[in-house]
């Protein structure tokens, strides 16, 4: 007998647009099916729907072109990929919202007065208007692993590293920050990680948890919002070009 796998649900809906796909029924440069449509066809979630577009766009069939929506890709992978030891986005947001707020309640019992330094450091370089993007994610990444540092449990540590290897991973996550305007990007910055920080120096783990549970949630908040406004296009009787949505 050949083991079970278990397999989400929204990699079956992947694996089974991507074989259409490779059939000929959706030909590479055509638009894809509203979300609606696939919801009504395929007799899942529209949230399931989600995840499987963004596999398919880690697999190489479908392409997103903001202010129009999904489309098959141009050029088709050479054979069946399968994005292995990639989690669904929404799987790690939901990993994070349930496991780093608890991290931060223990670093609120452990935490250092370098290791508040550091965070409050982290935080300036990540709100600079001269500094680009690319290094104020690097400062994003490194201020929750020191908060997963100062617990002194290295379990921590490398789970909190694993979800940000994951999420650079994520074609959508890395490109996510080139979708909002620069001024919000940096309140965000400023508001939800000062809100974590000022828990952690009063030692509230009960505080610490809940704005990191409130960080952990925005994070993944504007990805849904994305996917709205595109299903939006796509049901648009004139099919308009839609503005870019804010994320991150």
């Amino acid at each position: 007998m050949k083991p079970i796998q278990q397999m989400p649900r929204y990699r079956l809906v992947a694996e089974e647009i991507a074989a259409e796909i490779r059939a000929g029924e959706l030909a590479p440069g055509s638009k894809m099916p509203p979300d609606k449509e696939l919801v009504e066809r395929l007799q899942v979630s529209r949230a399931t729907v989600r995840e499987a577009m963004i596999a398919l766009e880690l697999m190489g069939y479908v392409v997103t072109r903001f202010g129009a929506g999904a489309y098959v890709a141009d050029t088709l992978p050479d054979r069946p990929v399968e994005p292995k030891g990639l989690p669904g986005f929404f799987e790690l947001v939901e990993a994070r919202y349930r496991i780093e707020p608890e991290i931060a309640a223990i670093a609120a019992e452990t935490v250092g007065a370098e290791d508040l330094a550091v965070l409050r450091r982290k935080v300036d370089l990540m709100i600079d208007p001269a500094r680009p993007f690319a290094e104020s994610e690097r400062d994003d990444r490194d201020f929750h692993v020191t908060i997963a540092r100062s617990t002194g449990n290295s379990v921590f540590v490398s789970i909190v590293e694993d979800f940000w290897r994951a999420r650079l991973r994520f074609p959508e996550w890395t490109r996510a920050n080139n979708r909002q305007n620069e001024e919000d990007i940096r309140r965000f910055y400023r508001d939800e990680h000062m809100a974590v920080i000022e828990a952690l120096e009063a030692r509230d783990p009960a505080a610490a948890r809940r704005a990191m549970q409130v960080h952990c949630r925005n994070s993944g908040q504007p990805m849904l919002e994305r996917w709205r406004r595109l299903e939006e296009a796509q049901a648009a009787p004139d099919d308009r070009v839609v503005t870019r949505i804010s994320t991150w």
